[in-house]
């Protein structure tokens, strides 16, 4: 009796799931129709495909699923692949009982299926050649819409004569089954390889030239694909070499079955969205009137993804439309250093919100043919050395003016990945950089790490403890002149100094008042030749002998003759030995000279949504420039040697640390 309770609470459950979405009972209960998040998506047939997606079908069956980016860092779900005719059959489908289409094409295999069409494997008997059949699923075929609209994309393809455009050999209908054979191909689609991270950048450039090419193509005819997208893309099988040269003839372009000619404005068919929200202009996703451009944008936003392994807006369908309409993206060669600027600044023209500003597809093809370097080379004096809170990418090696260089490490398991972002990070004398992270576990997690500047972990010290060499939370971590590292431990008051093989060479400090001892202390800075502590309990900075032997402190007062002292919340050193010291009562940056003089101050404000208390680092380069980075802000103030603001460096991540890696060996 329970188990029957129980039987038919299931089943009322998902009868009313069913009506709220307005699908069958049978799809919920997986007969013979797939899941919406699949629809979605197409289908997946391993790795032979047949040449024309159903991602656009899929959508129209299913307009209350979302973008296959709903959420970050979700995977996308496949449906299986079928194995062999039998399992490819499905109690709702017609198409395999029309003894017409038997006599003209054997059967094989089903490949994949969608929303509302299946696709398979297929040898036409009058020449034996292999063809893909793409078949609508039956309960749709009395939809006299749906079937113009199935038989439409088979006569917009067959107009299409192009290297790059999936080929159609013949569309009809026996009674009630509707089809078009198609050109059979052995691939990939783009999605797959994005996904895997197969894709070096000079395939990219490569994939999208033909891509263009055939786009161009299209509008020369008056048709405008209006579905742009990874799972619209096919790669064919070893079309790709060793060195990214894609093949010309192995890239197609695929289903055209939400095409139309001439303008056109948001079409509906079953009351779904047409078009996938991620790769949605913003006058399709505004419903306006589109052309041709719309396409550009749309290849921008794949072109995006295939050179960063992610889509500039990610979210909710809604979410993803705000964002399409109001928001700019982070320039790809932010999140990828290898990427050419040329290629970076085609990808933001073609994401321009008003389409009169993107370049046309003449522009996009001849900038992709141009010759762009492969590896980007250290050449310069000095570059910024950053840590920043993101998952990919929380240390950055950037140019003067913000330009990334390289971008390594992450939050992740993969080595040279953290549990967490960096704390902050230093640079030693030999071009390391040494990061420090929080990481509470067993005796095998380290907290303070040494990458060379091509990104490899060459070390790892500092497991969590008490002991020498240990670590509760280290707050900071500076490299001095001596061939020492020097670790802030903010938990338990204490600086340890080790040597660049990270051996333990002692260590200074504990919880007071002052004179070598602290309260809550931040941040440590060592110059050519003293240590400088951060003390922000005590309001004050102390200073050390890079041994560690206390020797001064620095502070101001609030007022003249008054005793309380200003909040200091910030510190950075030069090369002449100047301290930089950031009052945060006065939110200004303080220049100290060698006697402790107060030589310049710079005023820092807080922007908007940064805090006026939180840590600010400082560094300045051998021309002068001044570069000051709040924590938790996603940009860098800079100032001329004269004191003059200049333009900010924006991070597009929460800054986390900031320092100055010198070049052993500049050419520049």
């Amino acid at each position: 009796m329970i188990e029957l309770t129980v039987a038919f609470s299931l089943f009322f459950l998902t009868l009313v799931l069913a009506l709220r979405l307005n699908t069958s009972l049978l799809a919920l209960l997986g007969v013979g129709v797939i899941g919406a998040d699949a629809a979605l998506l197409g289908f997946s047939g391993g790795a032979v495909w047949p040449a024309l997606g159903l991602g656009a079908l899929g959508l129209l069956a299913y307009p209350i699923s979302l973008s296959p980016r709903q959420t970050r860092g979700r995977r996308r779900r496949r449906p299986r692949k079928a194995r062999g005719s039998r399992a490819g059959r499905s109690p709702t489908l017609r198409e395999m009982t029309a003894p017409e289409l038997e006599k003209r094409y054997e059967i094989l295999d089903r490949i994949g299926i969608g929303g509302m069409a299946s696709v398979y494997k297929a040898r036409r008997k009058s020449d034996g050649s292999m063809v893909a059949l793409k078949i609508p699923q039956d309960k749709f075929v009395s939809d006299t819409r749906f079937v113009k609209r199935f038989h439409r994309e088979a006569e917009v393809l067959q107009k299409l004569k192009h290297p790059n455009i999936v080929r159609v050999y013949d569309h009809g209908a026996f009674g009630d089954t509707h089809y078009i054979a198609m050109e059979f191909l052995d691939g990939e689609e783009l999605d797959r390889l994005i996904e895997n991270r197969r894709l070096s950048v000079r395939a990219s450039i490569d994939i999208m030239r033909h891509v263009a090419d055939a786009l161009r193509h299209i509008h020369a005819q008056g048709i405008i694909h209006r579905d742009i997208k990874p799972g619209n893309i096919m790669i064919l099988r070893s079309a790709i070499d060793d060195k990214g040269n894609v093949d010309p003839g192995g890239v197609r372009l695929m289903d055209f079955g939400i095409a139309a000619s001439k303008v056109l404005t948001r079409l509906t068919i079953t009351g779904a969205r047409i078009g996938t929200p991620v790769y949605m202009s913003p006058e399709q996703a505004k419903g306006q009137r589109i052309d041709h451009r719309s396409d550009i944008y749309s290849l921008g936003i794949v072109f995006y993804e295939s050179l960063t392994g992610q889509a500039p807006f990610q979210g909710g369908y809604e979410s993803v439309i705000h964002q399409q309409i109001y928001e700019l993206p982070t320039p790809p060669r932010q999140l990828n250093p290898e990427i050419p600027g040329p290629i970076n600044d085609l990808i933001m023209k073609m994401l321009a919100k008003e389409a009169d500003k993107r370049p046309s597809l003449e522009e996009v093809i001849e900038t992709l043919k141009g010759e762009f370097k492969d590896t980007q080379e250290l050449s310069r004096p000095f570059y910024l050395a950053v840590a920043a809170e993101a998952k990919r990418g929380s240390i950055r090696l950037l140019e003067p003016d913000g330009t990334p260089l390289k971008l390594f490490s992450g939050v992740g398991t993969a080595p040279g990945m953290f549990a967490s972002p960096p704390l902050d990070l230093t640079v030693d004398r030999e071009g390391h950089i040494w990061i420090t992270v929080f990481e509470y576990g067993s005796g095998q997690s380290r907290m303070v790490h040494r990458f060379n500047p091509e990104g490899k972990l060459v070390a790892s010290i500092g497991p969590y403890g008490v002991k020498s060499g240990e670590f509760l939370y280290p707050a900071s971590v500076t490299a001095s002149e001596l061939g020492e590292l020097l670790v802030l431990d903010s938990e338990n008051h204490v600086i340890q100094r080790f040597n660049l093989e990270g051996q333990p060479l002692g260590r200074f400090g504990g919880k007071g008042t002052g004179k070598g001892q602290f309260n809550t202390p931040r941040k440590i800075v060592a110059s050519r030749h003293f240590l400088y502590v951060l003390d922000y309990g005590n309001r004050q900075v102390q200073r050390f002998t890079l041994e560690g032997r206390y020797l001064s402190r620095y502070a101001f007062r609030k007022s003249k003759g008054s005793d309380e002292l200003r909040v200091l919340s910030g510190l950075g050193i030069d090369d002449a030995d100047h301290l930089y010291i950031f009052d945060a009562d006065a939110q200004k940056i303080r220049k100290l000279n060698a006697d402790g003089q107060v030589v310049t101050s710079l005023s820092l404000p807080a922007m908007q949504n940064e805090d006026p208390l939180s840590l600010v680092d400082v560094v300045v380069d051998n021309l002068g420039i001044l570069y000051a980075a709040r924590r938790g802000s996603d940009r860098i103030q800079r100032f001329s040697p004269d004191g003059e603001r200049l333009d900010p460096i924006e991070i597009y991540a929460p800054v986390r640390g900031l320092a100055l890696w010198k070049n052993p060996n500049p050419t520049d």
